[in-house]
């Protein structure tokens, strides 16, 4: 008696300092203190087990005790960024351990067991069966050994007709409990459910995969716990199973998902080609190559420093790309470099980024961000349109514009972090590779994106290096004042003084002048000739881009340039050029318009469609000499002047090019 009390009290407290642990869990700030009390009670509840009166031997006990030590220790001393799998494979090993407790059972009584137990014994073994294969899935398919996704022509059917037998046959068991075949029939049909509930399922949603097997194994350690006449096992499976249960409608409700269909399984099928519909927002790309694909914007780690000078506002979009290459702590040493230059900074923290529930958080907090700096997505998202740079390193689906308006896309309604709405994005990524869903992202393609390539863990030690830099100051970018709220998702315009474009001006090693009508009206063509007489005294290359149809007669440009003494040599003409813009520091536009408008790439609605324009907008930056932004002959918007590396210069041209001259003249030589 006295044993049975000493067993019981083992287990009550055991249960109590799991309910604290789990409680502790619920904050970063607390979740070592929560381990730490759920660790104690499970060697309690262990200890008290091996005391158990009904324990006639304890050599099984120590090789199962000796094999499990093997096999846990090395899986335990994995890599973070292993850790999801790990632990689809700890979920895996649970519910086999409880599916086998259950067969054990049923073998010992030889199926003669009471309706009550009979009915624990056969939700211990569905539970535990479908999980272990469904964890087995889900591990293989974060470890990236299993690819894509698994469906054919009426699965909805069979796993209706699986479940519908899976139901049948218990209830059959607990009616008539002698039928092992049955049993057996029934463990087996659990075995193949498990895959048929992961296989369908896309990896873009295995967080939430992770998160259901959790609860399923959980509850199969209560259908153990009542088949052993087991409290602790009740009451630590009851704490697992709601748990889970409650995190995956979290986490559905987090990605846009039925509960029901995480449950059964068959959702989150990727398609294997997703068109943009017509009324895709006007965010989306629209900077295309020649082919007609969307352009992708690279940038330095030094030009990212430029840019993080300027910045008063920054946030950090932490993915599983950080995890994979294990960055924190170079992520942490940036933020710190940019608070001492009194720029905000804060994490924007999807709840399923990286692989598994928290795994962000547990990342930053090992690198000593601290807890407050994490800001959830409802919270951060309205933040983003006033944010001056918003730097996504690794993740991808949670920042996919495509959520908000693609139906057919795999992730259409999942909420995302709206980092496309910030005034400047740069995505630190090492390649243009897909994500979970298997889908490009359109973010990276947007007029306000820059692409910083490369490991993650490196490129921001390198963005780092240059921010500490002194030297830096030298080329300091642009200040640009921005002509409105940038609230559309598009960029603004953006000016730039005279002072500020001689700066640009005497560090350029190669520049490119785009003459245009504007130049012939305002008759500048002798500024410009004085202009690059002085750039190319800088030791600037300086060649003239001479569209076929600039100006209104054949030739234009050329008269005119010759007028002011421009070598014929510098005239280059649009198919010779073209090529050059991608290397050239700066492209200026003196009253050029529908030549040089990216929309004639693409745009089958517009007036220029399919005409052969510059290839301006590719230079690294742009200066548009203007009076205004009224359009040109073609009588539409030019997309050149709102891209994010494009500076209006406003006035009349021979003016401004005029102040340029003597601007550059009052410096002198660098």
């Amino acid at each position: 008696m006295t044993e049975y009390y000493l067993l019981e009290t083992a287990y009550l407290i055991a249960s109590a300092l799991f309910i604290l642990g789990l409680k502790f869990l619920s904050s970063p700030e607390t979740a070592r203190r929560g381990m730490f009390l759920a660790e104690i009670g499970m060697a309690i509840a262990v200890i008290g087990t091996l005391l158990h009166h009904e324990i006639i031997s304890y050599e099984w006990i120590i090789a199962g005790l000796v094999l499990g030590s093997i096999i846990g220790i090395p899986m335990g001393l994995v890599k973070m960024t292993a850790m999801p799998q790990r632990i689809a494979l700890s979920h895996a090993f649970g519910a086999l351990a409880a599916a086998l407790v259950g067969i054990s059972e049923y073998y010992r009584h030889g199926g003669e067991v009471d309706k009550i137990v009979m009915a624990a014994i056969g939700f211990e073994v569905m539970l535990g069966a479908l999980t272990f294969t469904g964890s087995l899935i889900a591990s293989g398919k974060l470890h990236e050994t299993i690819k894509g996704s698994w469906s054919y022509k009426g699965q909805n059917i069979v796993t209706s007709v699986i479940l519908a037998s899976l139901a049948g046959m218990l209830i059959y068991l607990i009616i008539s409990p002698a039928n092992p075949a049955v049993f057996y029939i029934m463990i087996a049909m659990s075995l193949v459910f498990g895959v048929q509930l992961v296989m369908p399922i896309g990896a873009a949603d295995m967080p939430v995969v992770i998160s259901i097997l959790n609860s399923y194994a959980g509850l199969a350690a209560v259908a153990t716990g009542f088949v052993i006449q087991n409290k602790v096992l009740i009451i630590a499976g009851a704490l697992d199973g709601s748990s889970g249960l409650i995190l995956s409608i979290i986490m559905c409700k987090a990605m846009n998902r039925s509960a029901a269909n995480v449950f059964f399984g068959g959702f989150g099928q990727v398609s294997a080609t997703i068109a943009a519909p017509a009324h895709a927002p006007a965010a989306a790309a629209k900077a295309h190559a020649d082919d007609g694909k969307p352009a992708v914007k690279k940038v330095s780690a030094e030009e990212t420093a430029l840019l993080f000078r300027e910045a008063k506002t920054v946030i950090v979009v932490p993915g599983y790309g950080l995890a994979a290459a294990q960055a924190q702590h170079a992520v942490g040493e940036l933020a710190a470099v940019l608070k001492s230059l009194d720029i905000s900074v804060k994490y924007a923290i999807h709840p399923v980024a990286g692989r598994m529930p928290g795994h962000m958080n547990v990342l930053l907090a090992e690198a000593g961000v601290p807890y407050t700096d994490l800001i959830e997505m409802e919270e951060i998202n309205p933040d983003f349109p006033e944010t001056d740079i918003a730097i996504v390193i690794g993740a991808n689906d949670i920042t996919n514009p495509v959520a908000r308006y693609d139906k057919s896309s795999p992730i259409y309604g999942m909420p995302i972090l709206d980092v496309d709405k910030a005034k400047r994005v740069i995505v630190c990524k090492r390649s243009m590779n897909p994500g979970f869903a298997g889908i490009d992202n359109e973010l990276y393609l947007h007029k306000n994106t820059w692409m910083l390539f490369g490991d993650a863990k490196d490129s921001v030690s390198k963005v780092i290096t240059s921010m500490k830099d002194p030297n830096l100051k030298a080329v300091k970018p642009v200040s640009v004042t921005v002509e409105g709220p940038d609230v559309s998702g598009q960029p603004s315009v953006k000016k730039v003084s005279i002072d500020e474009a001689i700066t640009l001006f005497k560090n350029a090693k190669s520049v490119i002048i785009v003459p245009g009508y504007g130049m012939a009206a305002a008759q500048a063509q002798h500024v410009v000739g004085e202009f690059t007489e002085l750039l190319k005294a800088n030791n600037t290359s300086v060649k003239f881009a001479i569209h076929p149809v600039a100006g209104r007669m054949p030739g234009h440009m050329n008269v005119l340039l010759a007028e002011a003494g421009v070598p014929y040599t510098d005239l280059i003409e649009m198919e010779e050029i073209n090529p050059d813009f991608p290397e050239t520091d700066i492209a200026i536009v003196i009253g050029a318009n529908d030549i040089t408008n990216p929309v004639a790439r693409y745009d089958k609605s517009s007036p220029i469609y399919g005409m052969p324009i510059l290839d301006v907008d590719k230079a690294k930056r742009v200066i548009v000499c203007k009076r205004s932004m009224n359009p040109g002959f073609a009588g539409i918007d030019n997309e050149l002047y709102l891209l994010p590396n494009t500076y209006m210069l406003f006035g009349d041209a021979r003016a401004s090019v005029g102040k340029l001259a003597d601007a550059f003249k009052s410096v002198g030589a660098p």
